[in-house]
C-alpha cells in the first residue's frame, strides 16, 4: 500500500487534492474577512488565479479518478496541458509581485494569517510544484510567451472595469503600480512610475518566470 502511494500518479492526486482544499480555505478566509459580502474580492487578480488553479485541479482529479476506475493512464488533450502552464505561470506571478512588491507594505498581522500564506503563498507554490513535477505536455509544445495570457486577461478585465467608472476600496486600481490616477500612465521621476512602464516590467517578469518552471521541468526530465 504504501509504495503505491509513492507511485507518481497518487503523489500527484495527493498534491492536488490539497491544492482544492487548501485553496477553498484560503478563498472561504479571504471572503470571510469581509462577512462574505463583498464580491469585489472576485476582482482581484490574486483571487482569481486561485480560483482558477483550484478549479483546475479539480478538473485533473476527476479525470485521474475516472482513469483509476477504467484501469488506464489518464490521458489529457493538449489544451488541458496548455491551461496548466498558463494557470502555473499566472499564480507564480501572485507569488513573486506579492513577495517582491506588496509585502514590505502589510502590517505583520497580515503577514503572518493563514490567509495571506494561503492564498499568496502555498497554494501558488503547489500548482507550480504540480505542474513542474506532473506534467507530462509534449516537449517543446509549451512557451514562455503563454505565460502571458492570464495577465493579459486580467489587464484587459480591468480596462473594462474601469470603462464602467468601478472603484476599487484602495481606489481607481487593486494595485498600486495599476493606479493611473496616483501614478499617470507614462511619468518617471518625482518618485512616480507610471503605469505603462510597470506593465512593461510586469511584462518581462512574467516570461523570466514562465522560462523558470518550463527550465525546471526539462531538470526533471533529465
Amino acid at each position: 500500500m504504501l509504495r503505491r502511494f509513492a507511485e507518481p500518479r497518487f503523489r500527484s492526486i495527493i498534491l492536488k487534492t490539497l491544492i482544492v482544499i487548501l485553496g477553498v480555505l484560503g478563498q472561504i478566509l479571504t471572503f470571510g474577512r469581509s462577512g462574505f459580502r463583498s464580491a469585489e474580492n472576485l476582482f482581484y487578480y490574486t483571487n482569481i488565479s486561485n480560483i482558477l488553479v483550484i478549479l483546475l485541479a479539480f478538473v485533473l482529479l476527476a479525470r485521474e479518478a475516472r482513469a483509476i476506475r477504467d484501469g488506464r493512464e489518464a490521458q489529457h488533450p493538449p489544451l488541458l496541458h496548455t491551461l496548466r502552464f498558463i494557470l502555473a505561470s499566472g499564480i507564480l506571478l501572485t507569488f513573486t509581485v506579492f513577495n517582491l512588491l506588496l509585502l514590505p507594505s502589510l502590517p505583520k498581522s497580515y503577514l503572518l494569517s493563514l490567509n495571506n500564506l494561503l492564498v499568496h503563498n502555498l497554494v501558488p507554490l503547489m500548482a507550480c510544484a504540480d505542474f513542474v513535477l506532473f506534467d507530462q505536455s509534449e516537449k517543446g509544445k509549451l512557451k514562455a510567451a503563454q505565460g502571458l495570457v492570464l495577465p493579459a486577461l486580467y489587464l484587459l478585465f480591468f480596462l473594462a472595469l474601469t470603462v464602467f467608472s468601478f472603484r476599487f476600496r484602495t481606489g481607481a486600481a487593486p494595485y498600486f503600480f495599476m493606479d493611473y490616477e496616483k501614478n499617470s500612465i507614462f511619468a518617471i521621476g518625482d518618485g512616480k512610475l507610471g503605469v505603462f512602464w510597470w506593465i512593461l516590467l510586469l511584462v518581462a517578469l512574467q516570461l523570466v518566470l514562465s522560462r523558470l518552471l518550463l527550465g525546471l521541468r526539462k531538470i526533471r526530465d533529465r
